[in-house]
């Protein structure tokens, strides 16, 4: 899957939306969650196969305070960058002004 995420989804859209706002940044998978109102397990799905198609990078957190679960960041490539902006561009030609918006704000359900 070198070329890119096989099935193009609502959830998949919304995590490329919520990296992609990040721009140089590190996001961690709670983070994730919280900006696109998707769960744990649709969130790790889709940055396993993001990661697998080689669009996101990641790394443990190495500094952890005492009693708190170590973090995951994850972060685009480059070519994750300029790949996630053509298929969000390419969907948003296909879809209507309504979905165009919920696009724009991070409810992607197209």
């Amino acid at each position: 899957m070198a070329d890119g995420p096989v099935r193009v989804t609502g959830p998949l859209l919304a995590v490329l939306n919520a990296l992609l706002a990040a721009e140089d940044h590190e996001l961690h998978g709670w983070a994730i969650m919280k900006t696109t109102g998707k769960s744990g397990p649709t969130i790790y799905k889709i940055l396993e196969r993001l990661a697998e198609a080689r669009w996101v990078t990641s790394r443990w957190d190495e500094h952890t305070e005492p009693g708190k679960p170590r973090r995951r960041y994850y972060q685009l490539t480059g070519h994750g960058v300029a790949s996630a902006r053509q298929l969000i561009a390419q969907r948003q030609m296909k879809t209507t002004p309504a979905a165009r918006a919920r696009l724009a704000f991070g409810w992607c359900q197209a």
